[in-house]
């Protein structure tokens, strides 16, 4: 690795079961989104366009759509000579009783993080939607009083779930703990909570320290708990994070960001504004639209066949829509067909899911009925596969 003032560790052993079934072959890292992208996307354009090239990635239990989307890390320019893309395996549930894994832990970020000779280090998840300008950040890092810089967004109180994380900022502008939702006080002005996004800046130098110290104590604790703690004792400087954002954490959260996107206003800040976000390029042909079909307020991906309508929802490559079929308010995903005659509504169909015809398949903007890879749905009791959560 070559010398560089930023280095960059994507975490994306995140946690997965609310998001079933979509991450039952999948990490969250690699859940479609917007008809193209992927979230890994997003901390993978914030690196690149920060002009980045040291990047530590650490893998899922499920890392194969990991390796097939980034594969040498050429979409985002970090396919360089000297730097570029550090994978390391998986390791987040070993058991770490076993010193032999507890030290295999802790030496891949060590190592990592001293071959990059990197000044800073920025540690970063792959579930959240959003466009960070890493260079803002660490400018307002070396302005700040404190160690560590963490990333907040403001949220309206009935928007966030009562145990998710939240800052509690001094009036000096310090953050002091992590706290749950729940337990923070609105501020008195907006109304809102300062959400914590997973999101950390600090000294490579402090960092290896945290992980060195941590290597040495008798409870085995993971990066995410290490940096918790250093937050507490150090304290941090509070960055405001002001763009688009959704923390995909549930179903719900999923569906209402990819419905986010339709809106143009959201869909251009986030996905084409000074710092683009980048995927990996495929090459298809374009999206055939038949004179009976009927398109509107939604994306599409290259490869499709439209001959039914479509209103409202985000459908991904290589979908057909059959004649007299109809699609509103849903999510259908790669390779995915829906029969003549069929109507859906509320729905998120995974990749290559095929629904039969003349089939009636209807959820809730609360509860959108899913069906899981590869399924076929031909006919009425087969609906029943479907899951709602």
């Amino acid at each position: 690795m070559r010398q560089n003032n930023v280095s960059a560790i994507i975490d994306l052993n995140e946690p997965s079961d609310a998001l079933l079934p979509l991450t039952q072959f999948r990490p969250v890292g690699t859940l479609p989104f917007a008809g193209r992208y992927r979230l890994i996307d997003f901390p993978l354009s914030a690196i690149s366009n920060a002009g980045i090239r040291d990047v530590g990635m650490f893998m899922p239990r499920s890392a194969r759509s990991v390796q097939d989307h980034v594969r040498s890390g050429d979409a985002w320019n970090l396919d360089s000579i000297r730097g570029g893309i550090f994978t390391f395996p998986y390791v987040a549930n070993k058991d770490y009783s076993d010193p032999a894994n507890r030290r295999r832990y802790f030496d891949d970020y060590l190592t990592f993080l001293r071959k990059s000779d990197s000044s800073y280090t920025i540690v970063i998840g792959a579930r959240n939607v959003d466009n960070i300008n890493v260079q803002e950040v660490q400018q307002f890092h070396v302005e700040g009083n404190n160690p560590i810089t963490v990333l907040y967004k403001r949220q309206l109180p009935d928007k966030v779930n009562a145990n998710e994380e939240a800052l509690n900022i001094s009036d000096a502008g310090d953050v002091t703990t992590i706290m749950k939702a729940s337990e923070i006080t609105p501020d008195p002005v907006n109304h809102m909570v300062p959400m914590h996004m997973g999101v950390y800046f600090l000294r490579t130098s402090l960092l290896i320290d945290l992980l060195q110290n941590a290597s040495q104590r008798e409870e085995f604790i993971r990066l995410p708990e290490i940096l918790h703690e250093a937050l507490e004792v150090y304290n941090a400087n509070g960055y405001e994070y002001t763009g688009f954002y959704a923390n995909i954490n549930t179903i719900k959260r999923y569906f209402d960001a990819n419905m986010a996107m339709l809106d143009e206003a959201n869909y251009q800040a986030l996905l084409f504004s000074q710092r683009e976000i980048y995927t990996k390029n495929l090459n298809e042909i374009p999206t055939f639209f038949s004179k009976g079909s009927d398109v509107n307020t939604s994306l599409l991906g290259t490869g499709c066949r439209i001959e039914g309508q479509a209103n409202h929802s985000v459908i991904f490559r290589r979908v057909i829509i059959d004649r007299s079929a109809k699609v509103e308010n849903s999510i259908i995903m790669q390779g995915s067909k829906i029969g003549p005659g069929s109507k859906l509504n509320y729905v998120i169909l995974d990749k290559g899911v095929v629904i039969g015809p003349h089939l009636t398949i209807e959820g809730t903007p609360e509860k959108p009925i899913i069906f899981e890879k590869n399924m076929s749905v031909l006919r009425a009791s087969d609906i029943k596969k479907g899951v709602q959560h």
